[in-house]
C-alpha cells in the first residue's frame, strides 16, 4: 500500500519545516508528500524547497478548499494522508491513520492538539477522550489538519470539497469549513471514523483567549447552520 501525503500551507514559515520534518520521520514512511504552498508570499517555499518533497506553487481564489482541491490533482498513493503547514505530526500519525481507513471508512480524522491560550488547553482536554467515534457523531471531530482517505474515493472527496464551497456562499456563512463539509457531504458514502490513538499538534493563528473564543463561537454558529442544512435536503 503506497501512501501520499498532503500538506497545504499559507504563510507558514514559522512551522512548514517542522510539519515536513515530522511527516518524513514517520514508523510508516510516505511515498510522496506534496506540499500546496497557497498564495504564500513569505518564506514557506524556500524552506520547504530544502526537504525531498514535491511542491505546487497556487496563486488564486482564497481558502484552503482551493489548496486541497489542487493537491488532489497530485496525489498518487493508495491512502492520502492530508495535514496543514501549522501543524505537527505525531511519529505514529500515518500508520494509525492508515489502520483506521481499513475499516471500510471512506474517511479517517484524528485528535488535534491545539496550542495557544487556557482555552485550547482546556477544550484540549475534553477533545482528546470526544475523539473516539463513527458515524455521525464523528463529523463534528474531523477537522483539515487531520484527516485520509482511499484514493479510490478522490472524486467524491473533490466533489464536496466543490460541493462546500458552493453551499457556504450559498448559506451566507462567515467562512468555508472545508474540513465539516467534507465530513458531512462524505457520510453518504460510508462510515467516518475518528481516533485519538494518534494526534497532531496544530498552531492556531488565532493567539488570544477571546480570539480562540470568538473563533470557536463563529464555528459553532457555522456548524449549526451547516448540520440544519443537511438534515433538510437528506444528504
Amino acid at each position: 500500500m503506497k501512501v501520499s501525503v498532503l500538506i497545504i500551507a499559507h504563510n507558514e514559515e514559522q512551522h512548514i519545516a517542522q510539519c515536513i520534518k515530522s511527516v518524513l520521520a514517520q514508523t510508516v514512511k510516505p511515498d510522496e508528500v506534496i506540499l500546496v504552498a497557497h498564495n504564500s508570499t513569505d518564506r514557506t517555499v524556500e524552506i520547504a524547497k530544502q526537504y525531498p518533497i514535491n511542491i505546487v506553487i497556487l496563486n488564486g481564489e482564497t481558502g484552503s478548499a482551493y489548496a486541497r482541491l489542487r493537491g488532489m490533482q497530485e496525489v498518487q498513493g493508495d491512502v492520502v494522508c492530508c495535514i496543514d503547514g501549522d501543524s505537527i505530526a505525531q511519529q505514529n500519525w500515518i500508520e494509525v491513520m492508515a489502520e483506521t481507513l481499513q475499516d471500510n471508512a471512506v474517511l479517517a480524522g484524528s485528535w488535534i492538539q491545539f496550542k495557544g491560550s487556557v482555552f485550547n488547553t482546556i477544550s484540549n482536554f475534553f477533545n482528546k477522550y470526544k475523539c473516539v467515534s463513527g458515524g455521525e457523531k464523528a463529523t463534528r471531530w474531523l477537522w483539515g489538519g487531520s484527516f485520509a482517505f482511499w484514493t479510490k474515493d478522490k472524486e467524491k472527496i473533490v466533489e464536496s470539497l466543490k460541493k462546500g464551497i458552493e453551499l457556504s456562499a450559498q448559506l451566507h456563512l462567515s467562512r468555508n469549513p472545508d474540513d465539516y463539509w467534507l465530513a458531512l457531504l462524505m457520510q453518504q458514502y460510508g462510515q467516518i471514523v475518528v481516533t485519538n490513538k494518534t494526534y497532531t499538534v496544530h498552531y492556531p493563528k488565532e493567539l488570544s483567549f477571546k480570539e480562540e473564543l470568538l473563533r470557536n463561537m463563529e464555528n459553532h454558529r457555522n456548524g449549526k447552520i451547516m448540520h440544519s442544512y443537511v438534515k433538510k435536503v437528506g444528504m
